[in-house]
């Protein structure tokens, strides 16, 4: 997992936020992450499809936690922390900080080279 870009490191984690948001609303048996120690971005999410039987179930989560990483990679660090601490993902400010910018940035060359 060292060898992964910040950019797949951040929407891997945003990803790991996403899916425990959805599997915490739809998922009744889903139950946050207590062991940070040793955390993976995308591990969360890849734990929680391994052990995913019901396939509907699966569908669901997945096509709601794609939507909340578009939602989520809008959103500035003090909230994107919030939601982290929220659902279980470790994440500090530090790096909250650098998702929120990592992505606003994109969002920015996008808009100038648009123009």
């Amino acid at each position: 997992m060292d060898s992964m870009t910040k950019n797949q490191q951040f929407h891997l984690i945003l990803a790991d936020i996403a899916t425990a948001m959805a599997a915490g609303i739809m998922d009744n048996a889903y139950r946050k992450t207590a062991d940070t120690a040793g955390y993976q971005p995308g591990s969360i999410r890849d734990d929680w499809l391994r052990h995913s039987t019901d396939k509907a179930l699966n569908q669901r989560v997945t096509a709601l936690a794609n939507a909340g990483i578009a939602s989520l990679s809008n959103l500035p660090a003090s909230a994107l922390l919030d939601k982290a601490e929220r659902f279980g993902v470790p994440l500090d400010m530090a790096l909250a900080q650098e998702i929120a910018t990592h992505f606003k940035e994109k969002r920015e060359a996008v808009l100038t080279y648009n123009r």
